[in-house]
């Protein structure tokens, strides 16, 4: 006890849990979905199918989406002879609404969609909202705060069942499926969030690693941005565990841990040692051996699958991570701000988001077999641009936070080193490099892979998540900005 009370360490003064009796929200009869609903949700499915077979129309004409990713025409349609988009289109606010979303999947060297972005997103921020629909207006203001491309699937679905409830037009039984479909999955994400929960309190974490953030529903809620489908039910809670072991080595680098204990902790990990080292806390003993125990009980899976050498290549994104955050620790101890292009280079692995990737292939199947963790470990151009997005756009939202405590000089403080910029600068700086490493994200998803698209999408998912996690503050250490989400998606119900 005396180690853990007498040295000088870095803590940071962290929000509390907001979500302690997240369970006591749910009854059993709520954790289980009833035979009345699962043969009401068949019988709607049918009727839906039949009026989708029997449409005169094809739908795919009317999303017009896969068109903005391929041929350019799409946008020229909407500019006029001198080239400019016709500022006629403003009057109406779906078709502005539809090309903003559409413009979201630029690429470099695209001007036209640039300009599109450009003109759509200029035109929405002015519009008068007085003169439009409420439900269409409160769509447009969602879409500017995060566009459905930047958007977690799950929170973007239950705001549509939103804003098509208050159609004129709407479909009553396609309504009452969607409203039906997304009570179901909500009863499965809310079981399987209790199963996180309960990890979390058999391991005790919050009493024997009381210097970490306590984030077990925002972890759950990453994961489901990482996949939403039903299918991935397993996949989602260990995703979330990983989260939660994810945390706590971040914040035993970041917030707790002194350079001496660090170095232990750290060479511990590059040799994968089956128990912790001594001369290291209790605390940071117990993050050890739950990290490995996880990684060690994956492994095991991996050889039962048939999926050997994966577990190396988990290991391996790990030890990646925190020797990141071992040199940001080496940083802060020197009292050394580096150059932005230093810094770059570590914050590709400090991240974290190698090892995220690589804990949603695992629970892939067999889609995700050695080869893609090969793939994976080569620092695709698709990897990079996610590592980009995920530690820049943190950055940016937490300066202000890390500025107040003991901590490493972020993107911003070290982009003002090397150029000799005001902070506002170094924002807008960074922020163009955000948007090149998206444009190359949306590149990386149009152009043929040897890695197979699924796992792909993990990739990309994953960057949204980042999106709506961190884009205006950083929601995973002020889990207050996250409470609408999380009841929206867990806790309360759509009333049929």
């Amino acid at each position: 006890m005396s180690m853990e009370s007498e040295v000088h360490r870095p803590l940071a003064d962290y929000s509390a849990n907001i979500w302690e009796d997240i369970l006591t929200q749910f009854s059993k009869s709520e954790l289980e979905t009833t035979d009345t609903l699962k043969e009401k949700h068949s019988t709607l499915k049918e009727a839906v199918t039949e009026s989708f077979m029997a449409s005169k129309e094809n739908p795919i004409e009317n999303i017009k989406f896969i068109d903005a990713l391929c041929r350019l025409d799409v946008f020229e349609k909407f500019k006029g002879e001198d080239g400019k988009f016709k500022e006629h289109l403003v009057a109406d606010a779906s078709g502005i609404l539809s090309l903003y979303e559409a413009s979201q999947w630029n690429t470099r060297g695209e001007d036209i969609i640039d300009q599109a972005l450009a003109f759509s997103s200029c035109h929405l921020k002015a519009m008068s909202f007085q003169s439009i629909p409420q439900h269409l207006a409160v769509r447009i203001k969602n879409a500017l705060k995060h566009p459905y491309h930047k958007g977690i699937s799950r929170i973007e679905t239950r705001k549509y069942i939103s804003y098509y409830e208050a159609e004129e037009k709407r479909d009553a039984v396609l309504l009452e499926f969607a409203k039906i479909d997304f009570n179901m999955l909500q009863m499965l994400h809310r079981t399987e969030l209790a199963c996180v929960t309960r990890w979390y309190e058999e391991m005790e974490i919050k009493s024997k690693v009381t210097y970490t953030r306590h984030r077990v529903a925002e972890a759950y809620l990453w994961s489901i941005g990482a996949y939403f489908e039903p299918q991935y039910s397993q996949a989602r809670v260990k995703t979330a565990v990983a989260l939660i072991i994810f945390t706590m080595l971040d914040d035993t680098y970041d917030a707790y841990g002194t350079m001496e204990e660090l170095e232990i902790f750290s060479d511990a990990i590059e040799k994968w040692l089956p128990a912790p080292p001594n001369m290291i806390p209790e605390s940071m003993k117990y993050v050890y051996r739950i990290m490995v125990d996880f990684y060690e009980k994956l492994d095991e899976e991996f050889e039962n699958e048939g999926r050997s050498g994966c577990g190396f290549h988990l290991k391996k994104s790990l030890k990646t991570t925190a020797n990141g955050y071992m040199q940001e620790a080496k940083w802060l101890k020197e009292d050394y701000t580096a150059t932005f292009d230093e810094y770059k280079e570590n914050a590709i692995v400090s991240s974290g988001y190698y090892p995220l990737i690589a804990m949603t292939f695992a629970g892939m199947g067999d889609v995700a077999n050695l080869d893609a963790f090969e793939w994976l470990s080569s620092n695709p151009k698709i990897r990079v641009a996610s590592e980009k997005i995920s530690r820049f756009t943190d950055d940016i939202s937490s300066y202000e936070f890390e500025r107040k405590r003991e901590h490493v000089a972020t993107a911003i403080e070290c982009y003002m080193k090397q150029f000799g910029v005001s902070k506002e600068q170094a924002v807008e700086g960074i922020n163009i490099m955000l948007s090149d490493a998206w444009k190359d994200m949306n590149q990386e998803l149009m152009r043929p892979h040897s890695c197979p698209f699924p796992l792909l999408m993990r990739i990309f998912n994953l960057c949204r998540v980042v999106d709506v996690f961190y884009r205006y503050q950083d929601c995973y250490t002020h889990p207050e900005f996250l409470k609408e989400h999380i009841v929206s998606l867990f806790i309360e119900d759509i009333p049929i």
